[in-house]
Order: structure tokens, then C-alpha cells, then sequence
């Protein structure tokens, strides 16, 4: 339904216009879910034009360390991964993650998203080694957060494993692996 979506947020969006203008951090907000509808629907230059806008508007209205301009970020890093440009998506993640450490610090799940999303980024640069060890960070601080047996510690295990055979490492791939499934079929 992300042709109704859009006409809402189009809708949202001449409101807020008239009613705020054009560089309120609300009317960003909505410029954003436009980014988001049009990065699910593949269409990735016009996501990247909706979100530079909101950075443009997040950066004058909020500062370079607010939350939602890290969120900002994460969403031009996200659009990059899917295109293929990992050592770009590499860098939006990266300063998506500087703000969060410091606003949220290491067991906020938005921090969390990220560093797993940077291991993503590093298996993708076949940079295996350095990506089992984003990941082993990413399971260790989940499993205090939410614990051992939650889904989100099923999906990090299996992204170790898929690392670490990358790597030839293949019995504990296997046990990752193995760990994954018995959390997701409880």
C-alpha cells in the first residue's frame, strides 16, 4: 500500500508547509517517511533527495548531535547499502553511530541497529574477521538487553555464522547456526 502511504504523507506534507513552513523539524519528519516509502519501493535517488533534504533541515533546526539527525544518517546509509555503495553507506553509519554513543550510549536498540548494520556493511566489503567481531558485540550487548533466547540474538547469530563460513571457519558457523534455530523455533 505504499501508494496510499505516499498520498497521506503528500497531504501531511501541504499542511505542514503552510502551517510551519518548510524548515520545521516536523515537516523533516514527514519529508523522512516520504524517504522511507520511496527507499522500500527501490526508487533509491529520489529516497537520497528526500532524506539530504531532511538533513539539511535537522542539522539547522536540531544541531549535528541530535538523535534525529542520526537517525538521518542511518536512513542515507541504508540507501547506499542498497545500491551497492558500501564504503559510503559505511560512512553515514558510522556518524549515525558517533551520535547515538553519544546521546544513548552502547545498550540503546537504535545503537544496536546500527553496529549491526555496520557489520553488514563489513561482510559486504569481505571484511569477515572485523565483521564477526561487530556482530559478537552487537549478541553480547542484545543478550543483556533483551536476553539469550530473544529473535533479534537468533538473526546476530546467524549473521556470525555467515561470517565466520566466510571466513572457512565452518564448525562454529555450524554452531551459530545451530544456536539460531533452537531460539527461533521455541
Amino acid at each position: 500500500k505504499y501508494e496510499e502511504a505516499m498520498q497521506q504523507y503528500q497531504k501531511a506534507l501541504e499542511i505542514k508547509l503552510k502551517a510551519l513552513g518548510p524548515e520545521h523539524s516536523s515537516t523533516s519528519n514527514t519529508y523522512h517517511s516520504i524517504g522511507n516509502v520511496l527507499c522500500n519501493q527501490g526508487k533509491y535517488e529520489e529516497a537520497m533527495h528526500q532524506y539530504q533534504k531532511v538533513l539539511e533541515i535537522k542539522l539547522k533546526a536540531l544541531g549535528p548531535e541530535h538523535p534525529s539527525t542520526a537517525a538521518t544518517y542511518h536512513s542515507i546509509g541504508r540507501v547506499l547499502y542498497k545500491q551497492g555503495k558500501y564504503e559510503e553507506a559505511m560512512q553515514q553509519y558510522q556518524k549515525a553511530l558517533e551520535i547515538e554513543m553519544k546521546v544513548y550510549g552502547r545498550g540503546h536498540a537504535s545503537t544496536l541497529t546500527t553496529c549491526y548494520e555496520i557489520g553488514n556493511v563489513l561482510c559486504n566489503l569481505g571484511k569477515y574477521k572485523e565483521a564477526t567481531q561487530q556482530y559478537q558485540t552487537v549478541l553480547e550487548i542484545e543478550s543483556k538487553l533483551y536476553g539469550p533466547e530473544h529473535p533479534s540474538t537468533a538473526d546476530t547469530r546467524h549473521e556470525i555464522g555467515n561470517a565466520l563460513c566466510k571466513q572457512g571457519v565452518y564448525e562454529a558457523a555450524m554452531q551459530q547456526y545451530q544456536k539460531a534455530l533452537e531460539i527461533k523455533l521455541k
